[in-house]
């Protein structure tokens, strides 16, 4: 009683009530993203709770009044301090996001476009389809506010658009090669000059631009779309790979009615003897399948008009231009397959 009424009893517990939650809340929003800071405000939390019970524990003559308070005091102040540090790294990483976001977007589409073409494998299938789902993700993640995994998913797409782009780029690597080139010129210029010391039709197929070129006395008369093989833009190897060969053949069979399910068709003679050559030269490179044929069969029909490359190797007009090709053909009319053929 004495030293109640000397004013020596401990001081009354500060009211931590409201400090308390509003640190809690705290700590639970800034943990799914920023788990360090969660824990060090934890800390402080932890350490104020010890100085609080310590102070009303302690016996009159050994407290320090207003430790508990301080300690609160310094984990609110804390938890503001990280709030603003959160709030200025969510902003950043906004703007982060939205600086990438355009340029990464234009990635997946290029990829999309790039996929159409003939010949792209199944790994870049399968990467564009990844793609497709992080950029979706990125953006699903960036509309609840989780801007820095949202760029993270971005920088995925970005990578797995990268792989289609590559795949393309090597698929088109060829139709550069100035020897290539200089050889399909070749191939051309020798089935131009054919048709205008004879006076006869010729075919040119120019497989990058798909296009079938129709001359007569040596100048061009016509021009039409055409589609390839699935692998079209391959040059042919062996049976089955559904590539397009490219060489100079000739028509060894005109078809039409019940001869051809295509409409009407103009059977080539591939394979050639430099396409039987280079077999020969692959089979014991070991860089076609053991079992692998060289492939027949190679034709100009009609039924195309698709809009793209569907068949196993041969050219496919519309049935309305494969009427005026096959009216100008006839059993030795050259047919040249190139790459691609600049006019």
């Amino acid at each position: 009683m004495a030293a109640a009424a000397l004013g020596c009893t401990s001081p009354p517990p500060p009211d931590v009530a409201g400090v308390r939650g509003a640190l809690g809340r705290a700590i639970r929003r800034v943990r799914p993203a920023y788990p360090e800071k969660a824990r060090y405000l934890e800390r402080l939390v932890a350490d104020a709770e010890v100085a609080t019970a310590g102070e009303l524990a302690a016996p009159w003559w050994a407290a320090t009044p207003g430790r508990g308070s301080a300690a609160w005091l310094r984990a609110a102040v804390a938890a503001r301090r990280v709030a603003w540090a959160v709030a200025d790294e969510r902003n950043a990483a906004a703007a982060r996001y939205r600086a990438v976001y355009p340029a990464v977007a234009a990635e997946v589409g290029r990829a999309r476009s790039e996929m159409r073409e003939t010949g792209m494998g199944r790994r870049e299938a399968a990467a564009l389809e990844r793609a497709v789902v992080a950029l979706a993700t990125a953006e699903r993640l960036a509309a609840a506010g989780e801007h820095a995994r949202a760029t993270e998913k971005l920088e995925t797409a970005r990578q797995l658009a990268a792989v289609v782009h590559t795949g393309w780029q090597t698929l088109h690597a060829r139709f550069a090669d100035p020897t290539l080139r200089a050889q399909w010129r070749r191939w051309v210029d020798l089935t131009i000059e054919e048709s205008r010391i004879s006076g006869d039709t010729a075919i040119v197929v120019d497989k990058l631009h798909r296009r079938l070129l129709l001359f007569q006395d040596g100048l061009k008369m016509a021009e039409f779309p055409a589609e390839l093989g699935a692998n079209g833009l391959r040059r042919k190897e062996h049976a089955g790979d559904r590539a397009t060969p490219e060489g100079m053949y000739r028509v060894v069979k005109l078809k039409e009615g019940h001869q051809t399910k295509y409409y009407k068709a103009l059977l080539i003679n591939y394979p050639n003897d430099e396409d039987r050559v280079r077999y020969a030269r692959a089979k014991a490179r070991g860089t076609i399948p053991a079992r692998a044929g060289i492939g027949s069969l190679i034709e100009i029909h009609g039924h195309g008009g698709e809009g793209q490359d569907w068949t196993d190797g041969c050219v496919a007009l519309a049935n309305e231009h494969m009427d005026v090709v096959f009216a100008r053909s006839r059993i030795g009319t050259p047919v040249t397959i190139v790459g691609t053929y600049e006019r």
